[in-house]
């Protein structure tokens, strides 16, 4: 398995929790495949590494970022030539062009074809593994949203797709009341707050989350906090803030450790996700693990994923969001409703059942 997610900036993001996840949950079967990783040199091997979960001999080297997924291709296929492994697991992009092994490829999202206008160098970038996605022997997409974007960018055979949602973990859950005092008080929030998470590159819509939090505040004094490393988007998403009259509502923390996380989405009174695309979207499923009512737009996976229990509005629409917001801060009924849908619904996605699924195809790949 291609364990580098697990190392630098990525495992910290998405495709890092996705990796994480599904290894825990083979972890928890009772004919777990046994895995090695294969990492990058000049990185430290993960946490993860251990007796059990060892890490390949080879290592893959490290270049500039824009063409590292380029030269993958030639790389991965290096390092694994000789191995004695049954089968190889891109978990982001990162395919072989040509090896003896089956190939089992994950899909998370084709956001750069989907987008290009606002991702023309990741878009450049990925075109070679893009091509590559048809001929793996199989393919997981995490959800049926990115199933029909793998059909419509790769032209993949429909038979070697298999839909596998992700799952959470079991972290999180709703906090105690002492943790969430504790992290009141080690980030100083006196007042209630709405709570976004995430690097805000263009699709996450740091624009049009100002605007649903500046409406919201029409009724409500409430704050908005944002958690995630924004990087090279820290002056846009300041700029933004400042632009719709929130430079003293608006708090951005950057990173922060797994406990804080959990207590700041069991503290928010309302989990705001504005991002226009997503290949699964995990932060509202998390938010609502914890407890906490999640208000998404109607976009890509988000009504698979956030299912009957999230408020969902029509996509782009400030004034639908900022209205079902204020629902959820002024009617306590509907409030209770919403949570307990989100504590039901989110317990339905386990990470032990995508590593069952994930087993199957792994199976099926080896069989053909």
């Amino acid at each position: 398995m291609d364990g580098r997610p697990l190392q630098g900036a990525s495992s910290v993001r998405g495709i890092g929790s996705y990796e994480r996840g599904l290894l825990a949950g083979f972890a928890q079967l009772n004919h777990p495949p046994q895995v090695s990783l294969l990492l990058s040199a000049h990185q430290e091997p993960p946490a993860e590494v251990s007796i059990a979960l060892r890490p390949s001999t080879r290592r893959i080297p490290v270049i500039h970022p824009t063409l590292q997924p380029i030269a993958d291709i030639a790389f991965v296929a290096s390092a694994l030539r000789g191995s004695k492994a049954d089968l190889y697991h891109a978990i982001e992009f990162g395919q072989p062009f040509r090896t003896r092994l089956p190939v089992v490829v994950t899909v998370h999202d084709l956001i750069p074809f989907v987008m290009p206008r606002d991702y023309p160098w990741v878009r450049r970038a990925r075109v070679p593994g893009l091509r590559l996605i048809r001929r793996a022997d199989a393919v997981i997409a995490v959800s049926d949203s990115t199933r029909r974007d793998v059909l419509r960018f790769t032209r993949t055979d429909p038979r070697r797709i298999t839909v596998i949602p992700e799952g959470i973990a079991p972290v999180f859950r709703p906090a105690s009341a002492d943790a969430v005092q504790r992290l009141r008080a080690k980030l100083r929030l006196d007042r209630p707050f709405l709570f976004a998470v995430g690097t805000f590159d263009p699709r996450k819509r740091i624009g049009l989350l100002a605007d649903v939090v500046s409406r919201v505040r029409r009724h409500h004094d409430v704050a908005l906090v944002i958690a995630g490393d924004q990087g090279t988007f820290t002056q846009l998403v300041t700029d933004q803030l400042a632009r719709a009259g929130l430079a003293e509502h608006a708090r951005v923390i950057g990173h922060v450790t797994t406990d804080d996380l959990v207590a700041l989405y069991t503290a928010a009174e309302v989990f705001v996700f504005s991002s226009a695309y997503e290949g699964f979207g995990l932060p509202p499923l998390e938010a609502m693990a914890c407890g906490t009512p999640a208000a998404v737009f109607d976009n890509s996976s988000l009504p698979e994923v956030s299912g009957p229990a999230a408020s969902m509005v029509t996509d782009g629409d400030a004034g639908a969001m900022a209205a079902a917001i204020t629902l959820l801060l002024s009617d306590p009924v509907e409030r209770e409703r919403r949570r307990t849908q989100g504590l039901v619904w989110s317990a339905t996605l386990t990470w032990r059942r995508a590593a069952e699924m994930t087993a199957d195809v792994y199976r099926g790949a080896v069989e053909r």
